[in-house]
C-alpha cells in the first residue's frame, strides 16, 4: 500500500522531510491517512503537501488536524526549498505563522 511504502521508506532511510502530491481526488484521502499514521507512529518528520487537487484550506481542515505543527501546504514547487529549510531548522517563527494560519 502507498502509505506503508512511503512511511516505511522514510523511517528506514531517516528522511528529513516527507512530501506527498495529490494529482487525483482519491489521493486527498490518502494524504489524510498518511498524516494519521504518522501521528500514530509518533513521527516528527515534517510533511509537505502539494499537488493539483489540494489547497491550503484542504490542508488546514483535513490534514493538519491529523498531524499538527509539522504539516505544511506548499502551493508551488519553487517554494518547497524555503519551506523545507524552515521545517528542518524548526524555525519557531515560521512554525508559529503556519499554526496561526491553519488553526
Amino acid at each position: 500500500c502507498p502509505l506503508e511504502k512511503i512511511l516505511g521508506t522514510a523511517e528506514k532511510e531517516g528522511a528529513d522531510i516527507i512530501g506527498v502530491s495529490g494529482l487525483i481526488t482519491p489521493s486527498l484521502r490518502e494524504m489524510v491517512s498518511i498524516a494519521q499514521e504518522m501521528t500514530k507512529r509518533g513521527m516528527t518528520t515534517p510533511l509537505l503537501i502539494g499537488g493539483a487537487t489540494t489547497s491550503r484550506k484542504h490542508t488546514a481542515v483535513k490534514i493538519w488536524p491529523a498531524y499538527p505543527d509539522l504539516c505544511i501546504y506548499v502551493p508551488d514547487a519553487s517554494r518547497a526549498v524555503n519551506v523545507a529549510s524552515s521545517l528542518i531548522n524548526r524555525d519557531a517563527g515560521y512554525l508559529q505563522g503556519v499554526r496561526t494560519l491553519y488553526e
